[in-house]
């Protein structure tokens, strides 16, 4: 064969195994994610801390004013009182995913303001700027979280997940699981919400196993916390149970909250780096 042409057919050979190599997953640094979740919360860790036991501190005692205030032969209050326990804890869970989304943007992954996190700069870490957290405040956040898509999303999530368990189980899990980053899809790329579902279903998807470890685990384990807390009978154990479940609540769902955040950006930032390769 020619040299030239055995050239060609190297080239070709070699843009292949480049090709190949684009298109093919890559793995997830799970000690890199958990690395950065625990150096955010090191670094704001009052801030989160104040921050995530607020939320559960009230959800808890929402919670527990439904179940032990309220009559439950008074269907009409019964229901109006349940309604809005879920409401205050939806919004409350909103709220803490937005603010450490908010925080790990501006700290972890330099963006450029607290009220919008920059896409592109999930794939460059040098960048981060540890003041621009101090500058994303709880008011902040409260004003420009986008709230109603975010709570539409969360509603939609718990549907599908509700849907799948009921089909045995297994097609449950694998909606928690596809779905997990969605809260962040939303606040890191400004997605609408069926968008951010089917962007978090197509992250996940090649990593699933790896989210599972990171997100699914952690969450069920703390659902099961929750589920195994005692029920108080008086006033102290009421006001004991509710101390205890606002710390430990808070401080789980601050470090979920923080790693299904870190792990977000770095699922945007491997599906993102194929497409520069190809250019």
């Amino acid at each position: 064969m020619p040299s030239g042409d055995r050239q060609i057919t190297q080239s070709s050979a070699d843009q292949a195994d480049e090709e190949a190599a684009a298109r093919s997953p890559r793995s997830l640094p799970i000690r890199e994610i958990v690395a950065a979740a625990a150096r955010s919360a090191r670094r704001d860790g009052g801030r989160i801390l104040a921050v995530a036991i607020t939320v559960s501190t009230v959800t808890a005692a929402a919670e527990i004013a439904v179940d032990h205030l309220i009559d439950p032969n008074d269907v009409t209050l019964s229901l109006a009182a349940g309604i809005s326990a879920a409401a205050v804890s939806l919004l409350g869970t909103v709220f803490l995913s937005g603010f450490l989304s908010r925080l790990v943007g501006a700290a972890e992954h330099g963006a450029a303001d607290p009220g919008k996190a920059d896409h592109g700069a999930a794939a460059d870490h040098g960048t981060a700027t540890p003041d621009r957290a101090k500058r994303v405040t709880v008011g902040q956040v409260a004003r420009h979280l986008p709230w109603g898509r975010l709570v539409r999303a969360d509603l939609l999530m718990v549907l599908i997940v509700i849907i799948g368990t009921l089909l045995l189980v297994i097609p449950g899990l694998v909606a928690i699981t596809l779905l997990a980053v969605t809260g962040p899809v939303i606040e890191i790329e400004h997605r609408k919400v069926l968008a951010a579902l089917r962007r978090s279903a197509r992250l996940v998807r090649h990593h699933f196993w790896s989210v599972v470890l990171l997100a699914t685990v952690p969450v069920l384990v703390a659902s099961e916390i929750e589920s195994v807390a005692p029920e108080p009978s008086g006033v102290g154990e009421i006001l004991a149970v509710l101390a205890v479940r606002g710390i430990v609540e808070g401080v789980l769902e601050a470090a979920i909250g923080l790693v299904l955040v870190e792990l977000c950006y770095r699922l945007i930032d491997l599906d993102a780096r194929p497409l520069d390769r190809t250019r």
